[in-house]
């Protein structure tokens, strides 16, 4: 999939990731990551809101990625994530338990930042022993 043509240039595009990914969650869908900033750094994850897409974040990613290692990614059904009849608390938490999985290594810490559905998506997650080691 290609960048949405509307976020591609300009002042809300969000720089060029140093790596892409899919992740697939638990119950099989395929999500977009993109990870920026170097590589060893501090690690931030970032959650969208609803109708949102890792394009919501340029500016944060713009800021952050000077120093921090940040890894966003596109909801189910959002962005570059195609959709998924499963939605709900629980498979968006899948989701996220799923992205921590693909991007950090084990016990590697991480601030987990979300907007909107995305800080529903953290509420959700938050007691999972997976999500908490991170």
């Amino acid at each position: 999939m290609s960048r949405l043509p509307h976020v591609a240039h300009g002042p809300y595009a969000p720089p060029v990731p140093a790596h892409e990914l899919t992740v697939t969650a638990a119950d099989g869908a395929r999500l977009h990551v993109e990870v920026h900033g170097p590589e060893n750094a501090p690690a931030v994850v970032l959650a969208h809101g609803w109708c949102c897409s890792t394009a919501f974040w340029a500016a944060q990613i713009r800021e952050l990625a000077a120093d921090h290692r940040v890894i966003a990614y596109d909801q189910r059904g959002h962005g570059r994530s195609p959709a998924n009849p499963a939605y709900g608390t629980e498979p968006l938490a899948d989701d996220l338990e799923a992205v921590l999985e693909a991007t950090l290594a084990p016990g590697e810490r991480a601030v987990i930042a979300g907007h909107s559905m995305g800080g529903m998506t953290l509420m959700a997650a938050a007691t999972r022993p997976a999500v908490r080691e991170h």
